[in-house]
């Protein structure tokens, strides 16, 4: 008996966890994480949504697209995308989504860091958070959670 109860014990440990993107769980169905969204008021854009690799969703009411990256309904990736008409407006939302998300889970590994390019790396045990500005002619934040744990 005790023998049984230490392998369940085991195998319940090495389960894997997943990312949560807006309180809902990565681990999901790429379908079913899509509904959720278009219940919350999303709209698919299905001119730029790719069946069998990729849902991209918009909303009037937010300031972000989200894409749904996937394979056989498994995702792999979430992308949420923030465009700004000045550059002065994503480096301020940049910095305090970096200061908060620090706080919340530690310091980020810093890939870039120049004023028109900063990235930061936030590594979980459940996957990666990239956070990338880019400021350029058209200025741009993404937040990348991505099940995939990469190590640097």
């Amino acid at each position: 008996m005790a023998v049984v109860s230490m392998l369940a014990l085991c195998a319940c440990n090495s389960e894997r966890g997943y990312l949560d993107y807006r309180g809902l769980s990565m681990g999901m169905s790429a379908k079913a994480m899509c509904d959720s969204f278009i219940e919350r008021g999303f709209l698919i854009d299905s001119a730029a949504t790719d069946s069998g690799n990729t849902f991209e969703l918009y909303s009037e009411a937010e300031k972000y697209r989200i894409s749904i990256y996937y394979q056989n309904d498994t995702i792999s990736d979430v992308v949420e995308s923030y465009t700004a008409s000045s550059n002065d407006s994503t480096s301020n939302l940049w910095q305090q989504l970096r200061d908060q998300m620090s706080i919340d889970m530690h310091m980020p590994y810093m890939t870039h860091r120049a004023d028109l390019h900063k990235e930061a790396v936030f590594k979980t045990d459940e996957g990666t958070i990239t956070l990338v500005l880019l400021n350029t002619y058209s200025p741009t934040l993404s937040i990348r959670y991505s099940n995939h744990i990469i190590e640097y």
